[in-house]
């Protein structure tokens, strides 16, 4: 995304207060962890502050770290629209350097022409 002329948003613009939506509800959380070291977290957000009344989407957290005995870590994190039908702006894919926002242009229904 970034070769083609994406943003990435640092953590520390990501995690400024109002950068994110506020009272996010979330559904049908779940845990799956694959060994020591590996773990995911899925979820179906609904973000409140949007402007939208019925945006949701599919998120997913991968957890890692070095050892059973270490703290667990974000490694990535994505979110995607549950559907077509449902509104939302986006898609978003965040890693160690930051977040990007991928967002729906008017052309075809893409997001932004990148990806479709």
């Amino acid at each position: 995304m970034i070769d083609l002329g994406g943003r990435i948003d640092s953590w520390k613009d990501c995690l400024v207060e109002g950068a994110r939506p506020s009272e996010m509800q979330v559904s049908g959380a779940d845990v799956t962890i694959f060994s020591d070291t590996e773990a995911y977290t899925t979820c179906i957000e609904f973000p409140a502050n949007t402007g939208m009344s019925s945006a949701s989407l599919l998120a997913v957290q991968r957890l890692i770290r070095a050892n059973k005995d270490e703290p667990w870590k974000i490694d990535l994190h994505q979110t995607i629209p549950w559907s077509l039908e449902i509104k939302a702006q986006g898609t978003l894919q965040c890693d160690c350097r930051g977040c990007v926002a991928l967002t729906r242009g008017k052309d075809r229904r893409t997001f932004g022409g990148l990806i479709g």
